[in-house]
């Protein structure tokens, strides 16, 4: 089988009608410390979920919302909720109930989401709170019969080895395990360190922390995509260029375009005002 069979053999996880109907946002940054950009996050959730419940037609599949990680700024077990968590999870059941389906995926901060707990079976899982399924990264899923590949965006920086090494290392079940049996209080104080840790790396290493063209490449090769949607580089674009030969072979991806897409979700903050919980409508122009 031909990798480009392998690729059309691959099933999409999810599967929703029209582009109007499938929602996508990411790196919100959620944190108990700025209220006012949580408050706007859930007006926009709320806008956003509400229009695409009304615009619902008779027998058609319900509306998706995929919320592509960083939703928080930093995440450090399931048996710690702040307050702005809560509202969130609220907010995403409520669209649950009312028809919608709602899915979440790890990102570079939150990456503790539904990670189980050292002797406390009983905590419930965040997605479970929010009545949401957690999705890997990367996900295939289908909009209005295409196909297009969610990832959060980290585990594409290849050029940053130092970050990929770092990705490795927490991601593994004996870390969390280590991490999520220390107190709440010590968890927290660790992962505020880590995040300034981060910050400072940010401001040194800006040219790593964008996505590798050819990774990217590779990943919508291998899922029979051309279109690829993630977040966490806070560079938002679509870029859009001819898709590569690969061994001779017919450059186009398997569904037969020509050319590739990267639509880079926008992180979230007050100023200067950005973000959005946009639909696969809204793909802006190739620019």
């Amino acid at each position: 089988m031909s990798l480009q069979e392998r690729s059309e053999a691959l099933e999409p996880s999810v599967r929703v009608a029209s582009a109007g109907s499938a929602l996508f946002a990411s790196d919100m940054h959620l944190d108990d410390s700025d209220p006012a950009l949580s408050s706007r996050f859930l007006e926009s959730l709320d806008a956003g979920c509400a229009a695409s419940l009304a615009s619902l037609e008779p027998g058609e599949a319900a509306p998706a919302l995929f919320l592509l990680g960083d939703l928080f700024e930093y995440w450090i077990g399931d048996d710690d909720v702040p307050t702005a968590a809560q509202a969130v999870a609220d907010r995403l059941a409520a669209f649950a109930e009312a028809g919608g389906r709602v899915f979440l995926m790890h990102g570079n901060r939150d990456f503790l989401l539904d990670a189980p707990l050292p002797a406390q079976p009983d905590v419930p899982k965040y997605s479970a709170r929010c009545h949401a399924v957690l999705l890997p990264d990367p996900s295939l899923i289908e909009v209005g019969g295409r196909r297009i590949v969610l990832s959060h965006g980290d585990a594409l920086c290849t050029d940053d080895h130092r970050y990929q090494q770092w990705r490795a290392l927490c991601r593994s079940a004996g870390w969390q395990q280590q991490f999520l049996g220390r107190p709440v209080a010590e968890r927290r104080a660790m992962a505020l360190q880590l995040r300034q840790q981060s910050m400072q790396a940010q401001a040194t290493t800006e040219t790593l922390t964008d996505v590798n063209r050819h990774a990217a490449e590779q990943l919508m090769r291998q899922m029979g995509s051309t279109l690829l949607i993630h977040g966490h580089t806070h560079r938002p674009r679509l870029h859009r260029w001819p898709a590569p030969a690969e061994d001779g072979q017919d450059p186009r991806p398997a569904s037969g375009q020509g050319m590739l897409e990267r639509w880079v979700l926008s992180d979230w903050g007050l100023t200067p005002l950005r973000g959005a919980v946009v639909s696969a409508a809204a793909i802006p122009p190739a620019c």
